[in-house]
């Protein structure tokens, strides 16, 4: 949820101005607010300013450093205050603490830190990990005493701690990521929630483990397992990723840069993972049952899943993952339990994944980000690769996987090399079809569709998963009230909602089921709706056409294509931030 970034040994002791630009990158994880602290060059104690609202233009006077941490916040306890924000100090004001996570148990641990003479000023849980820190320091070396605290807390949690007197970053990680970036051409150490906050100095990078600690001072990195305290012998990895990947490249927002990227990320699913994808056919084959899970835009994903798997006459089931706990006791040996999230470290996700395998279920991770809590679950990864996705509303990370469980299916089938060469076709057409007239097309539509309220949506076989993202990418984007339903569900009550003038997205396919959709149309226009199609036809059913490519079942990548950037340049009109919705932040890692 929220951003966490450090830097020991900052090049140009200016740890403040590398920590803002860093939170920069991260803000996408939380907008709230905002807040650095350092350890200047010269100066007897930390310093630190904490803002709310958006980075964007933001500056920063702090004084010249060498050390220091910031972070972004979305908040979950306590309001949107600059009392509130990260970081946070003890009494002493020589111990700050930056957070991402919820601690379940932070009112007992209040309760007894102000008991013993502590005084908390915020509302956040965070607070009380820095006088936790100051206590414990009492008896305990510094090292023990921050493990030991982090320890106490209950939850998923990511911490960085910086201590003034002994010059050290330390932090824990249990549920929520944390990696470090070793820039050893510059002697210069990073911690950060993800990647792209340091990409720029380095991507030679190691991900911490859940129950890991790491330890950087201006000589050296030392990772520890918290419980054991031990030191443990770790490897750095190289990701590949580029500096552009997290650089708008001249679009206006990463939003749309994202949704123009699926040119190239959608084809490239078919040129990677062969061995991955036979790997888990050869299981499928050998009679695991699949099992599909993922929240929001991975959870439509799964349904899709659910969709092309049938298709291939196998028989799949599709949960999303915050509803899975009731049906995990229905797992076992036999399960494969495919795990869709673009980060890998959704909270839910990882504990509907971590429930199944206890069941003895064998875990597959579909994945874009690298380094995850949910790969290094998994039994088999298969990454999408598609590249950094800065904006919150999933695009190009949701269609790469869509494709990937497309390519799966075939798989089982022996249709593998069939499948590969229909995405790699679909490259091609999406290059043509994503052009100059269709944006003219749908900026247009957007402004039509500003002052709705309420937009429905329907569709049919492959279709209705499509229509179930469509509408969450209006939610997110426009914060228009869009609902989609399974066309053949009008007659069973939400026909009721039909009045004259309601909006109805109708998405549609040449496929065995036009027909019926179509027959769904007439009945919402016969009662007065209007009718936007999304095909790759047209017909007398849509007062307006957007038309989409014919790419037989894989038509609905295209249908939902049209959803993210309708919502896209509904957001622009009406002003909003395409790239931060509201309330909402990149990685749920808390549940």
């Amino acid at each position: 949820m929220c951003g966490i970034f450090a830097v020991v040994n900052d090049k140009n002791k200016n740890a403040a101005q590398t920590i803002l630009e860093g939170l920069k990158k991260l803000e996408y994880r939380g907008y709230d607010s905002w807040g650095i602290a350092v350890k200047p060059l010269q100066g007897k104690s930390i310093k630190y300013e904490k803002h709310v609202g958006k980075i964007g233009e933001a500056k920063t006077t702090l004084p010249k450093s060498s050390l220091g941490i910031g972070h972004t916040r979305w908040a979950t306890h306590g309001g949107v205050t600059n009392l509130n924000a990260h970081p946070h100090l003890d009494c002493t004001g020589r111990i700050a603490v930056i957070h991402n996570g919820i601690i379940e148990n932070y009112q007992q641990i209040k309760k007894n830190l102000i008991k013993k003479g502590h005084r908390l000023l915020s509302e956040t849980d965070t607070e009380v990990i820095a006088h936790l820190i100051e206590e414990t320091l009492k008896s305990q070396s510094v090292e023990k005493a921050v493990f030991n605290s982090f320890n106490k807390l209950l939850g998923s949690n990511a911490i960085s701690v910086l201590i003034f007197d002994k010059e050290l970053i330390i932090a824990c990680r249990k549920g929520s990521p944390l990696v470090v970036g070793i820039d050893d051409k510059n002697n210069q150490y990073f911690l950060g929630s993800d990647v792209p906050a340091f990409l720029k100095f380095t991507n030679n990078v190691y991900f911490l483990e859940d129950g890991e600690g790491v330890i950087i001072s201006k000589n050296s990195i030392r990772v520890f397992y918290l419980r054991s305290k031990k030191e443990k012998k770790f490897k750095p990895q190289t990701v590949s990723w580029k500096v552009e990947e997290v650089e708008k490249s001249g679009y206006p927002h990463f939003l749309l840069k994202e949704i123009s990227e699926q040119k190239e990320t959608i084809g490239k699913t078919a040129t990677i993972n062969d061995k991955k994808i036979i790997q888990v056919a050869n299981l499928i084959k050998k009679g695991y049952q699949p099992v599909f899970t993922g929240c929001g835009s991975a959870y439509y994903c799964s349904l899709g899943g659910k969709y092309f798997f049938a298709k291939s006459k196998v028989q799949s089931q599709a949960y999303s993952a915050n509803e899975f706990i009731p049906f995990a006791r229905l797992t076992n040996k036999n399960t494969l339990m495919i795990v869709i999230s673009q980060s890998g470290e959704t909270a839910d996700t990882l504990i509907s994944a971590k429930e199944a395998k206890k069941y003895g279920a064998k875990i597959v991770a579909v994945v874009n980000a690298r380094g995850s809590t949910l790969e290094r679950l998994a039994d088999v990864t298969i990454p999408v690769s598609c590249g950094p996705e800065i904006a919150v509303v999933s695009t190009k990370a949701f269609t790469a996987q869509l494709a990937t469980l497309y390519l799966l299916s075939e798989a089982v089938t022996g249709n593998l090399k069939k499948a590969q060469e229909e995405i790699k076709n679909i490259s091609l057409v999406l290059k043509n079809w994503l052009n100059e007239n269709l944006l003219k097309q749908l900026i247009s539509l957007s402004k039509n569709l500003i002052n709705e309220d309420n937009i429905y949506l329907i569709g049919k076989n492959f279709n209705y998963p499509a229509a179930l993202e469509f509408a969450l990418k209006l939610k997110e984007t426009s914060y228009i009230h869009a609902e989609a339903f399974a066309a053949g569900e009008l007659k069973h009550g939400v026909i009721a909602l039909i009045k004259k003038n309601t909006l109805c997205f109708v998405l549609a396919a040449n496929d065995e089921v036009k027909e019926e959709i179509l027959s769904s149309a007439a009945e919402v226009k016969a009662r007065g709706g209007k009718i936007i199609g999304v095909a790759p036809f047209d017909s007398n059913e849509f007062d307006q056409l957007v038309k989409t490519p014919d790419l037989g079942d894989l038509t609905i990548l295209a249908n939902i294509i049209v959803g993210q950037l309708l919502g896209y340049y509904l957001a622009v009109q009406k002003g909003y931030d395409p790239d931060k919705p509201r309330n909402l932040a990149k990685s749920v890692t808390v549940k």
